[in-house]
């Protein structure tokens, strides 16, 4: 992958280094289409598009000498992996091996599998191994190239779902980094993210399972102006509930933002110090704070807890109560 890589049948790499551009485009187109013969008429539309030479036929057949001159020095014509056959040409990968028919031969094997078997998930990472990048690399913007790589783009980030989705039970860590190459490959499938977020929740990273969330929300909504689909919505409701029941609970000893139950001041929080109104009646001196949000009320983006609603409510008796806490007596009263 990347830039075009043939072995012959020796097992000798062939470098298309250095050949002339349009020799290496005929090389491309032929590899794009391996095995399956091209008219010359149809390589001198995917090389010039609607402008060939007028003597175009000629030149063709000049750059296909250059090509077995130069990647098959001394080897008789007759046993070129480029193949003239009934007015055209053919890439033959019996003759020469082609990392992109490798490629689609794993392909087409692993679809054979039903999903989720060992032998088809072990087919999905022989072709992660293969597919390190996208082909063609040096004509990304040509015309002809662009089926290849597209084709192959959606071939490595169904590989890299179906290895993560298989290890994410055993090897977290491993389906997160799957997912995160399936994210680069493409940031609107949300099959990568929601394996990121269960992953990253799996290794006690909430915080980050819900940025992966809220980078899925924003990349649909800037792009395609949609959200998140339900299953990956619930998912993040899931993780958000997790993360709460997670938290610590912290005892009111050390900031007690209350009166002790005998009449003695106790220590005062500092973020009721400033504040009078905010402070409330007696309690027992066992009082202990607990959070009281929930999963709509959290910043997730920013590992803290969120604000309290705005409607704030008064109690019996007429305190003002918007601080984030349940105040709970659990003293012996």
């Amino acid at each position: 992958m990347g830039q075009l890589t043939i072995t012959d049948h020796d097992g000798r790499a062939v470098a298309p280094e250095g050949l002339p551009p349009r020799a290496r485009q005929v090389l491309g187109v032929l590899a794009a289409q391996h095995d399956r013969l091209l008219s010359k008429d149809g390589l001198a539309d995917a090389i010039w598009g609607d402008r060939p030479p007028d003597k175009f036929v000629a030149a063709l057949e000049h750059y296909v000498s250059v090509l077995r001159r130069r990647l098959e020095p001394g080897r008789p014509r007759a046993e070129s992996f480029i193949v003239t056959r009934a007015g055209g040409y053919l890439f033959a990968t019996d003759r020469a091996a082609l990392d992109l028919a490798e490629v689609r031969e794993l392909v087409a094997h692993g679809d054979a599998w039903p999903a989720g078997t060992p032998e088809r998930v072990a087919l999905r990472q022989r072709l992660i191994d293969a597919a390190t990048a996208l082909p063609f690399a040096e004509d990304e913007y040509a015309t002809w190239a662009a089926g290849p790589r597209a084709e192959v783009r959606a071939a490595m980030i169904t590989a890299h779902v179906e290895v993560g989705s298989a290890v994410e039970p055993v090897d977290p860590e491993q389906a997160l980094r799957l997912a995160r190459r399936a994210i680069d490959l493409d940031r609107y499938a949300e099959r990568p993210y929601q394996i990121a977020m269960r992953a990253s929740a799996a290794l006690g990273r909430q915080d980050e399972a819900l940025r992966w969330y809220e980078q899925c929300s924003r990349s649909l909504r800037a792009e395609l102006g949609v959200d998140p689909a339900d299953e990956t919505r619930r998912l993040r409701d899931r993780i958000a509930a997790d993360r709460v029941t997670a938290l610590p609970v912290r005892t009111g000893t050390p900031h007690q933002t209350l009166h002790a139950g005998d009449g003695a001041p106790a220590r005062d929080h500092p973020a009721t110090a400033a504040h009078p109104r905010r402070r409330a009646g007696q309690v027992g001196a066992d009082a202990t704070l607990v959070p009281a949000i929930g999963p709509d009320q959290l910043a997730p983006d920013r590992g803290r807890w969120g604000r309290t609603r705005r409607d704030a409510r008064r109690a019996p008796d007429g305190v003002l109560r918007r601080l984030p806490l349940r105040l709970m007596d659990t003293g012996p009263g």
